[in-house]
C-alpha cells in the first residue's frame, strides 16, 4: 500500500500548491448555484438486519425506527452477490454490480499461480524499477498501487453540478481514487504497516493463541534504579516497512520494519504507570486506554522523510503480570503518509475539528478478541472508543449540512459486533441452540450485546432526524443482513474429495499456491468467500479444461453443489450456485469467479479454503468467536432501507440507491448504471 519515493517526493514539493489550489475550490464551490432541493443525508448501517430490527421495533426498543418506518418507509433490500462488504459498497458506489466495478470478493486470484491476491488493489505503471546508492533502494517508477474499483462514484457526478458532498468513512475508497468531492476513506484503508491491523502486546506471559495476529513483545519488568522494585520495561514499537531497504514486492520480515522505542516506568504503589514514546510522556492507569500519541519514524537519513503515525495503549495488566496493549499504528489523519480523504486536506480538516480518530479501515480490535488478548469487556471498552469516533463525525456532519447538500455517514457498530459476538446468543432467532463457540462464563452478561449495538444507532437515527432541515431527504439503508455461522465449509477439500482438485502423489492437504496440487489434472478450485474457478486452458497458468467443455462442467459443479448435504446436520449446505456470466453485465467480468457459491445460512467457506488451502475435513463446526456471518446466499441477508418518503413497491436494491441518489438531484445515471430510482 505504498506510493513510489518519486510521487512522495512530487507529493511534498506540491503541497503548498495544493493548499491554495484547495482553498480556491472550496470558494467556487461555495458560489455554485444552490441545488433545487433540500439535500439528501444517508446514514450507511453495515450489517442492519430487517429481521432483527422488525423484532425490536415491535418490542418498542427501536422508537425512532419504527418513527420513520410509520412516517415514511421501510422494507428490507437487496445486497449484492456475493453478499461481502466491499462488493456491497461497491455496488452502491458506483451503480453497478462486480462486472463493471471488478471488486468480487474480498481475494481474486492470480491467473499465472493460483494465489490469492487482494482485490482492493491494482499495479499500474509497469514493473518497477529501482535504484540502489549507498544501501539504499530508490523507487525511480513503475509498480504503483491503485484503487482496483472501476466505475464512477456518485460523489463525483454530484460535485461536477455543484452539490457540496461530504463522505464520512466510506468503505472501499482506499487507495484513494481522486476527486473533488470531500470523501474520507474507511474500511480497506491500512494500518501504518501496510496490514489491516497488527496490534502489539509488550507481554511477560503467553498468549492464549498459539499463532496470534498481533506482534508479541515479550518483556522483563527490570530493576534498572536498583531501588529494589522492577519497574522498568524497554521494548519497541515497530511502524512502517523500511522501503529504502526493500526491494519491490519484497514481503517484509520483522527486522525491515522501522521502529521507535517504548519505555514503561511502572508506579511502585498505585496500578498505574507513565510511557514514554519518541520523547513523548502519557500516563495511564491500568483497564484504561490512553489517548492518541502521534509518533514519527525516519524512513531517511536526518529526518529527511518522517512517515507519521498514531497510536493508543490500553493497559491490560500492571501487576503481578505485566500485559500493555498497542493499538495498531494508524496512518495519522493530520499528516498522512498516503492520501486517505480528498482532497488530501479534508482528513487533517477533520482532526482540526475532532482530534485524532480511527483512520485504520476496521477499527474494532477484533483480531485481539479472536486472540484471546482481550476478553469481550476489554473488547468492547475498545469498540466504544470507535462509537465515539462515528458520533463525532456524526455531530460535525450534521453541523455542516445545509440544504441542497448531500451527506454519507457510515456506522460500522453492528456489522462487527454481529461477527464477533453473535456466539452468545442469537439475535435472530430467539431460543436457537447454542452457537458451537458458546461458553457460558464468557456469554454471562453479553447475550444482550448486540441489540444494544442497535438501540444505540437509534439514538443517533434520533439526533439526526431532530437536527437535519426540514424536508431534507433521508435514507437510512445497510448493505447487507447477518446469520449465524456454525459450520466451517472446506470448498476444496469438497472439490479434492469429488474429483475436480487433485493432490500430488502422496499429499492429502496443502495449498494452492505452491506444489501441493497437480494442476495436469485440477479442473476446478476454490479462492476468495464465495468464489469457484475453472482451471481453463488459455486463461490459467496451468489450465486444462477446454473452453468449450467449460459449460458442461459448470452444470456439474452447480448439481452437486446444490445437492451438497451436511453429513452431520443433514441440511442442504449450499443454497444456490450462480454463473458469473449470468448475474453480472459490464466489461470486468472475465476478472471474476467463474461460479458464486451461495451457502445456506449457518454455513460458509472457511477462512483457509477461501484463501487457497486444502483441509483434511470437509466440514466442521466453527468454534471461532467470529460466529456471526453474511459471506452466504444474498437471498438470506438482504439489508434494510427506510426513508423519510413513501415508496409504492418493494424488491429494490444496492444500485437502486445510487440512481436514487442522482436522480434527487436531476441528474441522468450513466449508461454503464444498471438501477433504477426508488422515487
Amino acid at each position: 500500500m505504498k506510493r513510489s519515493l518519486s510521487t512522495r517526493l512530487c507529493s511534498l514539493m506540491e503541497k503548498t500548491t495544493s493548499l491554495v489550489c484547495a482553498g480556491l475550490l472550496a470558494s467556487s464551490l461555495a458560489c455554485a448555484e444552490p441545488a433545487a432541493n433540500t439535500g439528501i443525508f444517508i446514514m450507511g448501517v453495515d450489517g442492519m438486519d430487517p429481521v432483527i430490527l422488525s423484532r425490536l421495533m415491535e418490542e418498542g426498543k427501536m422508537p425512532n425506527f419504527a418513527q420513520l418506518a410509520k412516517e415514511g418507509s421501510y422494507q428490507s433490500l437487496g445486497t449484492s452477490n456475493p453478499p461481502q462488504s466491499p462488493v456491497a459498497w461497491s455496488n452502491f458506489v458506483t451503480g453497478m454490480n462486480p462486472g463493471g466495478h471488478g471488486i468480487f470478493d474480498f481475494m481474486h486470484r492470480n491467473v499465472h499461480n493460483y494465489a490469492p491476491i487482494s482485490s482492493a488493489t491494482r499495479v499500474t505503471g509497469g514493473e518497477a524499477k529501482t535504484l540502489h546508492f549507498f544501501g539504499y533502494v530508490i523507487p525511480i517508477s513503475g509498480g504503483e498501487l491503485e484503487n482496483n474499483r472501476g466505475g464512477t462514484p456518485w460523489w463525483d457526478l454530484l460535485v461536477e453540478q455543484g452539490v457540496d458532498v461530504e463522505v464520512y468513512r466510506i468503505p472501499g475508497n482506499f487507495p484513494t481514487p481522486p476527486s473533488e468531492a470531500k470523501v474520507l476513506d474507511g474500511m480497506g484503508t491500512t494500518d501504518l504497516r501496510g496490514g489491516f491491523g497488527t496490534y502489539t502486546l509488550y507481554t511477560d506471559t503467553l498468549p492464549e493463541k498459539k499463532k496470534p495476529k498481533g506482534d508479541i513483545q515479550f518483556v522483563t519488568v527490570r530493576d534498572l534504579d536498583l531501588d529494589g522494585t522492577p519497574d522498568t520495561v524497554n521494548s519497541i514499537l515497530r511502524g512502517p516497512p523500511d522501503q529504502l531497504h526493500l526491494e519491490p514486492g519484497q514481503i517484509p520480515h520483522d527486522k525491515d520494519y522501522l521502529t521507535t522505542g517504548v519505555t514503561v516506568h511502572i508506579d511502585p504503589e498505585a496500578a498505574a504507570a507513565v510511557i514514554e514514546v519518541g520523547g513523548q510522556y502519557i500516563v495511564i492507569e491500568e483497564g484504561e486506554w490512553s489517548e492518541w500519541l502521534e509518533v514519527t519514524y525516519d524512513l531517511a537519513p536526518m529526518g529527511l522523510m518522517p512517515v507519521t503515525g498514531t497510536v493508543r495503549f490500553f493497559a491490560k495488566s500492571l501487576r503481578p503480570n505485566f500485559q500493555l496493549y498497542a493499538s495498531p499504528v494508524n496512518i495519522s489523519p493530520s499528516n498522512p503518509v498516503m492520501p486517505i480523504s480528498t482532497p488530501d486536506e479534508f482528513s487533517a480538516e477533520l482532526t482540526e475539528a475532532l482530534g485524532f480518530y480511527y483512520t485504520q479501515g476496521m477499527p474494532e480490535e477484533q483480531e485481539a478478541l479472536k486472540d484471546g488478548v482481550f476478553s469481550e469487556d476489554d473488547y468492547l471498552k475498545q469498540v466504544a472508543l470507535v462509537q465515539q469516533d462515528t458520533r463525532l463525525m456524526l455531530d460535525l456532519a450534521l453541523n455542516r449540512f445545509e440544504p441542497g447538500d448531500a451527506t454519507f455517514v457510515y456506522f460500522s457498530d453492528i456489522d462487527l459486533q454481529c461477527h464477533m459476538l453473535w456466539r452468545h446468543g442469537d439475535p435472530k432467532t430467539l431460543g436457537a441452540p447454542h452457537h458451537p463457540a458458546y461458553d457460558a462464563a464468557t456469554a454471562k452478561g453479553h447475550t444482550q450485546d448486540i441489540e444494544r449495538f442497535y438501540r444505540d444507532v437509534d439514538e443517533a437515527l434520533g439526533e439526526t432526524r431532530k437536527r437535519l432541515p426540514e424536508d431534507t431527504l433521508l435514507m437510512v439503508m445497510s448493505d447487507h443482513g447477518f446469520q449465524p455461522f456454525t459450520r466451517d465449509v472446506h470448498l476444496n477439500a469438497w472439490l479434492r474429495d469429488n474429483g475436480y482438485l487433485v493432490m500430488k502423489e502422496g499429499k492429502t492437504t496443502g495449498y494452492t499456491v505452491g506444489s501441493d496440487v497437480d494442476w495436469n489434472k485440477t479442473r476446478a478450485f476454490g479462492l476468495g468467500f464465495n468464489g469457484l474457478y475453472l482451471n481453463i486452458k488459455g486463461r490459467e497458468e496451468q489450465g486444462i479444461v477446454d473452453p468449450a467443455e467449460a459449460d458442461a462442467l459448470m452444470a456439474e459443479l452447480i448439481q452437486k453443489l446444490e445437492a451438497f448435504k451436511d453429513p452431520a446436520e443433514g441440511a442442504s449446505v449450499v443454497l444456490n450456485v450462480r454463473r458469473g456470466s449470468e448475474i453480472y453485465n459490464g466489461p470486468r467480468i472475465a476478472e471474476g469467479p467463474d461460479l458464486l457459491v451461495g451457502y445456506n445460512k449457518g454455513y460458509g467457506a472457511s477462512d483457509e479454503s477461501a484463501l487457497g488451502q486444502i483441509t483434511e475435513d470437509v466440514i466442521a463446526n466453527n468454534t471461532s468467536r467470529w460466529s456471526g456471518s453474511h459471506l452466504m446466499a444474498p437471498e438470506v441477508v438482504p439489508g434494510i432501507l427506510l426513508l423519510n418518503r413513501k415508496l409504492t413497491r418493494e424488491g429494490h436494491e444496492l444500485v437502486d440507491l445510487t440512481a436514487t441518489i442522482l436522480s434527487y438531484y436531476g441528474i441522468k445515471a450513466l449508461p454503464e448504471m444498471t438501477g433504477e430510482p426508488v422515487l
